[in-house]
């Protein structure tokens, strides 16, 4: 891949983690507001910060020569 377009997946990945945690401190500061709709919202958006910290992960892994998408980027422990 080359590097114009993961620059830019960087930066759209960065922005998105920008949304999120406005969102996230929205939904901390109505940590007290008890509704079906928050609580749905509250679980959305836990989603997506899961969804992006797997992305993250993927785009270092990418980062990282030698490791194809999917594979740990960490060596196998070989102590006993």
């Amino acid at each position: 891949m080359s590097e114009a377009p993961r620059g830019q997946r960087r930066e759209l990945l960065h922005q998105l983690r920008n949304r999120l945690n406005v969102m996230g401190f929205a939904l901390y500061a109505l940590r007290n507001e008890t509704s079906k709709p928050l609580e749905t919202l509250r679980t959305a958006h836990q989603s997506a910060v899961e969804l992006l910290n797997q992305l993250g992960e993927q785009e270092r892994a990418l980062q990282q020569p030698g490791v194809e998408p999917g594979e740990s980027a960490q060596p196998a422990c070989t102590d006993q």
